[in-house]
């Protein structure tokens, strides 16, 4: 189990999170959500797991008919504005144990919570049970195959058993313990079996290419340029997943969305 994760998300959430990365990644997920979901975003209903502070929340609200906000941590939650609450239903809860109705909603967002939470597989079954039949997911968190472990900036340490994990944030003065838990690509596809999953990070890294400079903008370019065999190859050492996640259902209820899928093209 781990220990006070929600508690511990938020002081390591807002340690690396400026207002304007969040807004960018906000700019992120509205660019894929409107790029790839042809359906009518503006009658549905979507749920930001994991919102803290609200930012991306409020900026994903002219998207969609209703706007809900859901996350643990009081202390983030204290930091909403009164005119975010204005536009958006902000909910206290646990992720993994959401207190929504069954086919509820029909749009998740789940950014870079799974690894912070005690069970992601309870997290990513309470997802699937809110959203509606052909429900869709925009899905981003860290890839365990990467050698940094980027919410410590610290070489290999998701690679090492919690044990020595531990001593190694608490000798280099990162904190007591670590307790973040994150899958390789395989692995988690695996936990995500409910879904029907189609990788956007290409076309994404296309969008914010000419955002970058140096040696970020070439890197961003030969990436999103180069034959598909290499962005599969790639895809399993990326730092980071971009997902759309479409709930899998039987095949008698049609889809409510136009998800493009020669975006990979």
């Amino acid at each position: 189990m781990k220990r006070n994760y929600q508690e511990n998300f938020f002081t390591l959430y807002t340690s690396f999170q400026s207002h304007d990365r969040r807004l960018e990644k906000g700019r992120k997920i509205h660019y894929t959500l409107t790029q790839f979901c042809k359906g009518g975003l503006q009658t549905k209903t979507c749920l930001d797991v994991g919102c803290s502070a609200g930012v991306i929340t409020s900026y994903l609200r002219p998207l969609f008919n209703k706007m809900i906000g859901l996350d643990y941590d009081p202390v983030g939650m204290g930091l909403i504005t009164p005119e975010q609450k204005k536009e958006v239903g902000f909910t206290r809860g646990d992720a993994m144990n959401l207190p929504f109705e069954d086919e509820s909603v029909d749009v998740v967002i789940c950014a870079q919570v799974y690894e912070h939470v005690p069970d992601d597989q309870r997290l990513f079954q309470e997802i699937e049970r809110v959203l509606k039949p052909s429900g869709i997911v925009f899905f981003s968190g860290p890839n365990k195959l990467f050698p940094i472990e980027l919410h410590h900036n610290l070489p290999f340490l998701q690679w090492l058993p919690p044990k020595w994990a531990n001593r190694y944030v608490k000798l280099l003065g990162k904190g007591n313990e670590f307790y973040e838990y994150s899958r390789t690509l395989g692995d988690l596809r695996k936990v995500l079996s409910g879904f029907d999953v189609y990788d956007v990070t290409v076309p994404v890294l296309r969008f914010f290419v000419h955002e970058r400079q140096g040696i970020k903008r070439l890197l961003y370019q030969i990436f999103a340029h180069a034959p598909r065999w290499i962005k599969h190859l790639v895809a399993w050492l990326t730092p980071n997943f971009n997902w759309i996640l479409v709930k899998k259902n039987d095949s008698s209820v049609p889809s409510r969305y136009t998800l493009v899928e020669t975006f990979d093209e």
